[in-house]
């Protein structure tokens, strides 16, 4: 009974090591159902992937709309006016900046983020994608942020490095990352 016991344990803790942890905040008395439409920014790139920024921010806009969380605008309009409003970085906006932008696009909120790793690592032979992203909702009219979560993935599986099974995809794990990140988005 103890040896069953004891492999139960064991198998839970090979399944959650692909896991990374989420941490989010959710401001304080904030109360988000009076966002129906949102802007998806431009994602801030802290990798040497000079694509990953775009992917997830694909990524994030696609799970919204198939949450039905929000309303999403068209990147290509978000882009336009981000142009024409003249901003050197769209992923730190001020009061008023955010103000403009939000009348222009016609949006109560602004979905930003960071994509912070987005490498393949290795251990011994094994090589597995890790992705680390952070995601915040602010206010189109306060520019205060609303919520923010953080988290990390990866495709590393014991049981795979051990029977020589394929690990998931760089796009498998930044789209889990991602549902795992939005739902705690309430």
């Amino acid at each position: 009974m103890r040896r069953l016991s004891l492999l139960s344990s064991l198998i839970c803790v090979i399944f959650t090591l692909g896991c990374g942890g989420v941490k989010y905040y959710v401001k304080e008395g904030a109360e988000i159902s009076y966002v129906r439409r949102v802007a998806v920014l431009p994602f801030q790139n802290n990798t040497n992937n000079k694509h990953a920024a775009e992917r997830i921010r694909d990524l994030v806009s696609t799970e919204i709309l198939a949450r039905g969380t929000f309303e999403v605008v068209e990147k290509g309009c978000v882009d336009t006016a981000i142009r024409e409003e003249a901003l050197e970085s769209p992923t730190s906006l001020d009061k008023n900046v955010a103000r403009r932008l939000a009348r222009v696009l016609d949006v109560q909120a602004f979905l930003a983020g960071s994509v912070d790793q987005y490498k393949d690592a290795r251990r011994g032979s094994y090589s597995y994608p890790v992705v680390s992203l952070t995601l915040r909702l602010i206010d189109g009219q306060t520019g205060t942020i609303l919520w923010q979560a953080s988290g990390s993935a990866s495709g590393y599986s014991a049981w795979g490095r051990l029977l020589g099974l394929s690990p998931k995809d760089m796009t498998q794990v930044s789209m889990e990352l991602v549902e795992r990140l939005l739902s705690t988005l309430r």
